[in-house]
């Protein structure tokens, strides 16, 4: 059986399930994460968007990102939940929000991402490798 991962928005209207594993996981500083989660990063999972389906229609909006790609972020036009962010650019990708998930604890990060934005009273002692810009995909 394949690994499978549900999650939705906190009203309930939307729904969403992956079939697929995480390609990875990162809490993300950039400057653009911080003003779209209204805290000081973003935790996000990406997924192949070929592994995703949902339900319930998302309102979204485009901006340039950090790197320079436009960045469509999704909600529920009820609640407001982020639920996932795609990339113009890399269409195949699904970058789902992990607050999002029914099971965030399911999909721990791998690595902090964009830290040259970090706000500097963060203190996050976990460990995890720091990269300056975006991750590896």
């Amino acid at each position: 059986m394949s690994e499978s991962h549900t999650g939705g928005c906190r009203c309930g209207q939307i729904r969403y399930r992956c079939e697929a594993a995480p390609l990875g996981a990162s809490l993300c500083h950039c400057r653009d994460c911080q003003y779209a989660s209204g805290g000081p990063f973003s935790a996000v999972a990406f997924f192949p968007g070929a592994a995703l389906s949902l339900t319930g229609e998302l309102r979204h909006y485009a901006v340039k990102g950090t790197a320079g790609l436009t960045v469509q972020r999704h909600f529920c036009p009820n609640c407001g939940t982020p639920i996932m962010s795609t990339l113009v650019e890399m269409p195949d990708l699904a970058i789902m929000k992990i607050g999002s998930l029914d099971q965030p604890s399911a999909v721990p990060p791998g690595n902090h991402v964009w830290c040259d934005s970090m706000v500097s009273w963060l203190k996050m002692d976990d460990g995890l490798p720091r990269l300056p810009g975006n991750p590896p995909l």
